[in-house]
């Protein structure tokens, strides 16, 4: 992974062989930042792992590809001390088709172009409502409205 340009709007590129998003949490983990909002995201992925989330559960579905990375977006936040990536993803096949949902992983088949916002204070995941974990601001820092 490179960072092809730094400060709050950091351009990242992951290369070939790489798993994302597990470089991007290991990345925030390795330079302390702890929220971001994921702008966009364009290149090739295989193997990937998406999911749909029916109101209780994940049902998941690995795509072999490679395929086209259409879109990428998201956050991160700070889940149990670590970095957790919170992904969306739509993808097209060499068929031209399009699919999308949770992002589980998956591996860099050529490039991959992340585009992030660091946010000036981290952001938290909250008490499980099931098999999810609202986002949410550190106690204290933004009232709810």
């Amino acid at each position: 992974m490179r960072v092809l340009n730094g400060g709050s709007f950091p351009l990242l590129r992951f290369d070939r062989g790489e798993r994302f998003p597990e470089a991007l949490a290991a990345w925030c983990a390795e330079t302390g930042v702890g929220g971001a909002v994921l702008l966009c995201g364009v290149g090739m992925m295989a193997d990937v792992e998406l999911g749909v989330y029916d109101g209780s559960a994940y049902r998941r579905r690995v795509f072999p590809g490679p395929d086209e990375v259409l879109s990428l977006s998201g956050n991160v936040s700070m889940l149990d001390g670590k970095p957790f990536v919170h992904v969306h993803a739509v993808l097209g096949s060499h068929e031209f088709e399009a699919r999308g949902g949770h992002l589980f992983g998956g591996t860099v088949a050529v490039t991959l172009e992340v585009a992030l916002r660091i946010t000036d204070t981290p952001l938290e995941r909250g008490e499980a409502q099931g098999a999810f974990r609202p986002l949410q601001a550190p106690k204290g820092d933004i009232a709810d409205t």
